[in-house]
């Protein structure tokens, strides 16, 4: 099959004519022909330049055209071109996702510059990503290559050929890229991806290449088929193998790709950061690598990290959202496997617990009462605090209370040890995480003392009571009632005994006594103790008086 192509046509015109008007052809359309028409009279070597890729082959087209004059071609004289020495039309590529330091320039020795969302990358551009960086580059086929951090790229070529076949050329000297070739209508796209010490060629696939600072390449598919070339021997990687090729050598023997590790006990949603995430074990990994992102594509990274087997994960810094988590293994040979589905991490902290205010960490209070104090959060509707004699909250004492303050009274049945802990409830009805638990003690204050019976002799009162130990006062009172509405006395001893004056009236009366501790705390009264006062007889004094008179008198007379 031939098609006529007027050399008076721009190349750019002629190029676009024929790859969108050509119908498709099968892969022997490399063999086709394509005539030329010679408007003016032209050189071969000047036709060649302009239509061949290798203007050198001028010789190999007169030779194919049976031209007796190489050096002169008439107008209208019709010249055959092979399809393979054609040269294509340029592709551009185009930004589609770009994150943290990626710069590019367009040429050698050009200025690089910062690369944005939807930059056009020309065919002998180079990129670079800098450490935490991304960039994805699609093209019009469908194909598109992701380059990871720290990796420096040129796309070496990148065009449509003729007959209509799109093909790419990226050397990559240091990093990783990952492709993602599809098959568009009317096309057939290969990609060659160039390393310093092999050469990876696809057709139709998912595929990784990364180059190492020792020069060594990996290549790992996930679909598809990938030819693996260096030192004269090429492997065929299928759908889960990959190779490794070092510097000098041919390409390992295909090498099976490890499963990722899951996830050991997600949660549905997380209340706290940092997030410590743990993974299982493959067999057969000597690493394993993680990469959280914002989105199900992995493309927005907010944190990526290989780990030793047994390494656990902390995840920090994470503002309330959904995060997407996946994972891979990597083999002795270096070799990272499949990825597996994005994990979904749900993070919610807010509202956060609020500042507890008091009781304070191990406190102590005397009595029975506690006023709990607490910072309001802006976000919360209301609070739920939990009492306990449990630290894990989850005895039959347990009281949970909603209070919409910032401060709440409780009144103890007992003494002893309490547990407390609140959290933030927002206007949706969703509890933010429990506060650290608080330990306080409800002190008892000290025992009454027990008092021994009152000593009333002539007139004294004496009265003893057992010693509560050291540093403790006594609080002493007589009342004549045994409600105490009248005190007739109120002293405050340091020892466990008092001599007083026995009280003028006759009558009964009480005394009770309570216990004071170094810091003022005093206990309750003991049971009220009674003692009585006799009333006095006068007869007898009369008498010795009048006696007395009497004898007197009669001494008078």
């Amino acid at each position: 099959m031939k098609y006529v192509i007027n050399t008076g046509v721009p190349l750019s015109l002629l190029l676009l004519l024929l790859v969108f008007a050509i119908p498709q052809t099968s892969n022997a359309a490399d063999n086709l022909g394509y005539e030329l028409t010679i408007v003016h009279n032209d050189s071969l070597i000047a036709v060649c330049r302009k239509y061949l890729k290798q203007h050198e082959k001028w010789r190999e087209i007169g030779r194919l055209n049976h031209l007796k004059n190489f050096d002169l071609i008439r107008s209208g004289q019709k010249l055959i071109i092979p399809v393979a020495l054609l040269k294509g039309l340029p592709v551009d590529g185009r930004v589609v996702f770009v994150k943290g330091n990626v710069t590019y320039r367009e040429r050698v020795g050009g200025t690089w510059k910062p690369l944005k969302q939807s930059d056009a990358i020309r065919q002998g551009s180079v990129i670079k990503t800098g450490h935490e960086s991304t960039v994805e580059i699609a093209f019009a086929d469908g194909a598109a290559f992701t380059q990871r951090p720290d990796t420096n790229m040129e796309l070496n070529n990148s065009e449509v050929t003729i007959s209509n076949h799109f093909l790419q050329k990226l050397v990559v000297p240091i990093g990783s890229v990952f492709m993602k070739v599809r098959r568009a209508t009317g096309r057939d796209s290969r990609i060659e991806i160039q390393t310093p010490s092999a050469t990876t060629l696809a057709r139709g696939t998912d595929f990784r290449v990364s180059a190492g600072t020792d020069a060594t390449t990996t290549a790992e598919v996930q679909h598809g088929i990938v030819d693996v070339s260096a030192m004269h021997h090429t492997v065929a990687l299928n759908k889960g193998e990959g190779t490794l090729v070092k510097q000098g050598e041919p390409p390992a023997q295909p090498h099976k790709l490890l499963p990722p590790p899951s996830l050991l006990n997600p949660q549905t949603s997380y209340r706290k950061t940092p997030l410590f995430l743990e993974l299982e074990t493959i067999s057969g990994a000597a690493a394993y690598r993680y990469i959280l992102s914002r989105d199900m594509q992995g493309k927005d990274v907010l944190s990526e990290k290989t780990l030793k087997p047994g390494e656990s994960i902390e995840l920090a810094n994470l503002e309330d959202g959904v995060y997407y988590f996946q994972t891979t293994s990597i083999d002795n040979l270096g070799l990272e496997g499949f990825s597996n589905p994005p994990a979904t991490l749900t993070i919610r902290t807010s509202p956060l617990a609020p500042f507890v205010q008091t009781p304070l960490v191990n406190s102590n209070y005397k009595g029975k009462t506690v006023v709990f104090q607490w910072l309001k959060v802006l976000d919360a509707a209301k609070y739920q605090m939990q009492l306990s004699t449990n630290r894990e909250f989850k005895n039959a004492s347990t009281r949970s209370l909603d209070i919409k303050g910032t401060e709440y009274s409780h009144d103890f049945e007992q003494f002893g040890e309490y547990y407390f802990r609140i959290r933030s409830v927002a206007q949706d009805g969703y509890a933010g995480e429990w506060s650290d638990s608080i330990l306080f003690r409800l002190i008892p204050p000290p025992p009454s003392p027990a008092v021994e019976k009152p000593d009333v002799k002539g007139d004294e009162l004496h009265i003893r009571w057992r010693n509560q130990g050291d540093n403790i006062t006594y609080h002493f009172q007589v009342s004549p009632d045994v409600s105490f509405q009248t005190i007739l006395t109120d002293r405050k001893e340091k020892i466990p005994e008092i001599t007083l004056a026995k009280p003028g009236k006759a009558g009964t009366y009480y005394v009770r006594i309570s216990s004071i501790d170094a810091d003022g705390y005093e206990g309750p009264f003991s049971t009220p103790q009674s003692f009585d006062v006799e009333q006095r007889s006068y007869w007898p004094t009369v008498a010795g008086s009048l006696g007395l008179i009497g004898t007197i008198l009669l001494f008078l007379l």
